[in-house]
């Protein structure tokens, strides 16, 4: 199964909460609401499934962009493209 094939409760009637292939996963602090992979398959080994996406904004390149003017980084899987971690910058963007 794929990422982008449609998940729901008939495909995957362990998953109450599946959003085609996504469930909630809470309120992030930067973030806002989250939603992480759906549990009832193992997704990315990259990052374990621990990856979240942003399920409410205008466009993630906005987030990201309102981040960095707060001093903050968002760190992406290179796998699933979800976020792992979000950090403070400082020296003009470098990472501590």
């Amino acid at each position: 199964m794929s990422l982008y094939d449609r998940h729901d409760n008939t495909t995957a009637p362990d998953c109450v909460w599946c959003i085609d292939g996504m469930t909630p996963a809470g309120i992030h602090p930067e973030l806002g609401p989250v939603l992480r992979l759906c549990p009832t398959q193992r997704w990315c080994e990259e990052c374990g499934d621990t990856a979240v996406f942003a399920a409410e904004f205008e466009t993630l390149d906005d987030r990201i962009n309102e981040m960095l003017a707060d001093d903050l980084a968002a760190i992406s899987c290179e796998t699933c493209n979800g976020i792992v971690a979000i950090v403070p910058v400082t020296n003009g963007g470098g990472i501590r």
